[in-house]
């Protein structure tokens, strides 16, 4: 734990896990809200059975009782800032609760993350910075903490609106990013496939090839297909032998990798090795 600061209506930390564990980061919900800032590490996180892949800089926003959980690898250090905080805190300065709306105004588990290019390049981080105080005495502490969460919780409404006004003029818009986010991050995983897509999104397989034309001119097991074979090519140009090319780029079996090789690239993959 870096900085911690507690209460009964406000809860921050800043904290690293230089080797974090699994068995640390269960499925969880709180009684208030939550923002979460991921500084860095590798890792995904769930709520409500959907997924989102973290990336440097990501915000994720959490109203109570939004059952989450972090799946992180232990290969790098985790670090984040993590600010709970009740509803009464916003509602002194907002009684009409319209910077919660990022919380409340959305379906459960969806539209909870925000990528760094949402809010002005460094405003979020120099807020976070300015939460962190050496003067002494809880009451400063707590000062410096509120006086910065509230700009922060006004940049998050604004980033809301945005994202509120691309999804209702293309509803389709948001769920394609993180379709292909997903499809990319999970692409040499031989358990995806358009079932587990459909159950990831809660869509209908011919709805999310709909979405994913829409969005990329492909369908989306052609796209996986392209992305592989390319991923294969280079791994067999750096000598790594076929069959081991073929496993680990998701293909099930080495007679399908060979075909969909040879047809895009007019030679077979041992012909393609150095």
């Amino acid at each position: 734990m870096e900085y911690q600061y507690i209460d009964k209506s406000l809860y921050f930390h800043h904290s690293v896990d230089m080797k974090p564990s699994q068995e640390n980061f269960r499925m969880h919900a709180h009684e208030m809200y939550e923002i979460l800032f991921f500084l860095s590490g590798n890792g995904r996180f769930m709520v409500e059975g959907c997924e989102y892949i973290l990336e440097p800089g990501s915000m994720m926003v959490m109203r109570p009782s939004e059952a989450h959980k972090l799946k992180i690898q232990h290969d790098s250090p985790y670090e984040r800032v993590a600010i709970h905080f009740s509803s009464d805190i916003v509602t002194s300065i907002d009684p009409n609760g319209k910077l919660l709306q990022p919380f409340e105004d959305r379906p459960i588990g969806r539209h909870n993350m925000y990528q760094r290019a949402s809010f002005r390049s460094s405003f979020i981080h120099e807020c976070l910075n300015s939460m962190e105080t050496n003067i002494q005495g809880d009451y400063y502490r707590r000062l410096a903490i509120t006086t910065n969460l509230y700009p922060i919780l006004t940049e998050l409404k604004a980033a809301f609106l945005v994202k509120k006004n691309e999804t209702l003029q293309n509803p389709y818009k948001d769920i394609s990013h993180e379709l292909i986010r997903y499809v990319n991050y999970n692409l040499t995983s031989n358990k995806l496939s358009l079932d587990s897509l459909a159950e990831q999104f809660l869509i209908s397989k011919s709805q999310l090839n709909r979405i994913f034309k829409h969005a990329t001119g492909s369908t989306i097991w052609d796209y996986v297909l392209i992305k592989r074979v390319m991923a294969a090519r280079q791994m067999l140009r750096a000598g790594h032998p076929a069959n081991e090319v073929s496993q680990a780029c998701g293909f099930r079996d080495y007679s399908a990798f060979y075909r969909f090789y040879k047809k895009k690239f007019n030679v077979s993959p041992q012909e393609d090795r150095p």
